[in-house]
């Protein structure tokens, strides 16, 4: 019953946390990460200035990217997988295999990992032109985030199956190939 709540309460979440990156959260991350870039990428890269811009009209965020000979921008989307790490570490909380501070940790962990890479993400769009094989290439980049919060939270379900689950959870398939194995010599 209990992994059937945790199962529940990430699609819940999940879609409640995409209500929410629809009605503002966006606007909140996309701050969050302008300043990143602002703060920290810019000063190992030639980016001088990092500005965030919302159009109503067009319902479009944009980063801004200022570069001594040239601007850049990125929409917004490619932070969108964060909603997903979000979900996945509100149910990790449910899980009754980990404790909250495990879950917590789990959670500050991948967050910066994402966080780290979205930030750097910019330092892409330099010699990013006009033409369709760059394009290509970006388009590509920005798809790149939800792969990498999928495989985080992979490694957590796996991490938690090995280290945090009981032994004899982890014993239960060897079990059953230990009794079929002792069937089929009796036979």
């Amino acid at each position: 019953m209990k992994k059937y709540l945790r199962i529940v309460v990430f699609i819940v979440a999940s879609f409640l946390f995409y209500l929410l990156w629809v009605n503002g959260g966006e606007q909140a991350y996309g701050k969050l990460v302008t300043v990143g870039i602002d703060k920290i990428t810019s000063k190992v890269s030639g980016i001088k200035k990092a500005e965030f811009k919302h159009f109503e009209e067009e319902e479009k965020t944009l980063i801004y990217c200022y570069y001594s000979d040239r601007k850049t921008n990125i929409a917004l989307e490619f932070c969108l997988p964060i909603v997903l790490l979000l979900a996945w570490h509100l149910s990790l909380f449910f899980d009754n295999r980990i404790r909250y501070k495990v879950a917590f940790k789990l959670f500050a962990f991948n967050f910066l990992i994402v966080y780290f890479l979205q930030i750097m993400f910019p330092l892409l769009l330099y010699n990013i032109s006009q033409s369709k094989a760059k394009a290509t290439g970006l388009f590509i980049g920005l798809q790149v985030f939800g792969f990498i919060v999928f495989f985080l939270m992979i490694k957590d379900s796996l991490l938690i199956k090995l280290k945090y689950s009981s032994e004899i959870e982890n014993q239960e398939p060897i079990q059953r190939v230990v009794n079929t194995i002792e069937k089929n010599k009796k036979k």
